[in-house]
């Protein structure tokens, strides 16, 4: 393999994981359903980067998925998620990992996991807001004639919420990509 395709190969790997995140708010906002593969190619896309990374972190990378798909159980169970919604963070988490893709000097109090997990909350109050607004706005006309997602009580599509809370995540520790691709 030509040395400037290697080097390129963890930047096309992590362009793929976003366009995955981002692939996983248009479904949920079209059909309020995120196909298990967009959760596949976020998994296999870390796992790449990893491989193709010098010193990665398998332990966090591997520990920080578990860790969310276990706390995605206890908040499916409890309803405050849905399914898709948990497997697509668990599959972010495998690019997060418990504390960042690689060893730096830490810019915020919090990295990795729950970084992600701060900025996708952020993102979900931003998202909640709106609707919420919207909802009020729209309020007295015909529901049936809405967008689910605009009626009350309808469906929050919150894995728009975790596609701007990855995308954010991702613009935070972007230069840990650096050592990757230089």
């Amino acid at each position: 393999m030509p040395a400037e395709l290697s080097a390129l190969l963890p930047l096309l790997l992590a362009i793929v994981a976003v366009a995955a995140v981002i692939a996983g708010g248009l479904y949920d906002i079209r059909t309020y359903h995120i196909p298990d593969v967009l959760t596949i190619i976020l998994l296999a896309s870390a796992a790449g980067f990893g491989l193709l990374t010098p010193g990665f972190d398998w332990v966090s990378h591997v520990a920080a998925p578990a860790i969310m798909f276990g706390i995605g159980i206890v908040a499916f169970n409890q309803g405050w998620f849905g399914g898709g919604d948990i497997k697509l963070l668990t599959g972010v988490a495998a690019w997060t990992g418990l504390g960042g893709l690689a060893p730096q000097e830490a810019a915020f109090p919090v990295d990795g996991l729950l970084l992600l997990l701060v900025l996708v909350s952020f993102a979900g109050a931003g998202l909640v807001l709106i609707l919420l607004a919207a909802r009020r706005a729209l309020a007295g006309g015909d529901p049936e004639a809405l967008a689910p997602m605009l009626r009350q009580d309808g469906p929050v599509p919150y894995a728009v919420a975790i596609a701007i809370g990855s995308i954010w995540w991702a613009s935070l520790a972007g230069p840990s990509f650096a050592p990757a691709i230089s």
